[in-house]
């Protein structure tokens, strides 16, 4: 790819520099900035040099949902690019497959000698991030991601290739990352392939798969938590009055999701879940605060608007002092109706601005 630059003082110019003075140095930005790979939400945490084996994966990456990413990073200048690139990653991934979860948090750990627990990182409070990373090794369900500084055509046909063949559950990019460099600014371009197709392959297996709806939640919340019931119901009428649609999870259990139209678009920020673990059985209501981390005065707004709300019991105090990181999964019946009456009113201000 080609780059031009220009300031106040010069004409267009080609760029000082291009490319990176290693691997680790492309390895590196993607585990500091691991939603730079498609398909990894805006909440995530990345490890470099995983062992699944006699060798390390180069990135692996976590995201709220539970999803799993395998990055390979790998230079023009380095002939593994065009083939044995892939049968890596296709390696790293066989590893990892059937992994137990709790080994995958140890190697996960040891690797960087001794880091907090990738589950803790996210805030997993009802262990439903390590349910869904059970299951995802358990299948096989990854993403698989070919990170390079140049993309040529063998890779592309491979990738096509293997999105045909393949099962919808793993997904093959690859993703051009170009690297310049002028005057003490750095700039990186992401170029992805193959997204396209992981899509396509996913929205015929979601068709395949069970939805949740309002009912399915009420029902569960009767048979399990039916203090949560009539709350439950107040939530969703306040949520349908301030503008939400409703519409069902995939999670193992009931859940829904609340999305609003904003001026940047529809926007996600609450989310109901069931949890059923040895250590609770309940209902809960989520606000996604760490969703809106890279826009300071929406996740600013979205605090005050929350903690407006007389005694609400979402600890706001704390997801500010964790940078708004937390996402705190709160019992529906630790809420007031008053209180679940106010929220969806409270949120929909702070995301409309």
């Amino acid at each position: 790819m080609g780059i031009l630059i220009r300031d106040a003082k010069s004409g267009w110019r080609e760029p000082a520099g291009m490319g990176y003075e290693n691997e680790n140095a492309l390895q590196q930005i993607l585990h500091d900035h691991p939603n730079l790979v498609p398909g990894v939400s805006e909440q995530a945490v990345a490890c470099r040099e995983f062992r699944s084996g006699p060798d390390r994966a180069g990135v692996v990456i976590l995201d709220a949902q539970g999803k799993l990413t395998l990055v390979e990073c790998k230079l023009a200048a380095n002939p593994q690019v065009r083939r044995e690139v892939i049968g890596q990653v296709l390696d790293y991934a066989s590893r990892m497959w059937r992994m137990d979860v709790d080994e995958f948090e140890r190697v996960w750990r040891r690797t960087d000698g001794g880091r907090v627990s990738p589950f803790e990182e996210l805030d997993d409070q009802d262990g439903r991030i390590r349910t869904a990373v059970k299951e995802n090794l358990a299948s096989g369900r990854f993403n698989l991601v070919l990170a390079v500084d140049d993309l040529n055509d063998d890779v592309k046909r491979i990738v096509e290739f293997l999105n045909a063949v393949t099962v919808p559950a793993t997904g093959v990019i690859v993703v051009e990352f170009t690297h310049a460099q002028d005057r003490g600014v750095e700039i990186l371009i992401p170029t992805a392939y193959g997204s396209d197709l992981v899509e396509a392959k996913a929205a015929v297996h979601a068709a395949n798969e069970r939805t949740w709806g309002e009912e399915d939640f009420l029902t569960w919340c009767d048979a399990n938590d039916p203090t949560a019931t009539p709350l439950i119901l107040e939530f969703l009428g306040a949520l349908r009055s301030a503008g939400f649609q409703i519409v069902g999870g995939r999670a193992q259990t009931p859940s829904l999701n609340c999305s609003i139209s904003s001026p940047r678009g529809v926007r996600w920020p609450v989310a109901l879940y069931t949890s059923a673990s040895a250590k609770e059985v309940s209902a809960k209501v989520e606000v996604r605060f760490p969703d809106y981390r890279g826009q300071p005065e929406v996740r600013e707004a979205l605090a005050q608007g929350v903690e407006a709300i007389p005694g609400i019991p979402i600890p706001v105090d704390l997801v500010r002092q964790t940078d708004f990181r937390r996402r705190p999964n709160i019992p529906a019946r630790d809420f007031t109706a008053e209180q679940l009456r106010a929220l969806p009113s409270a949120v929909a201000a702070a995301i409309r601005g």
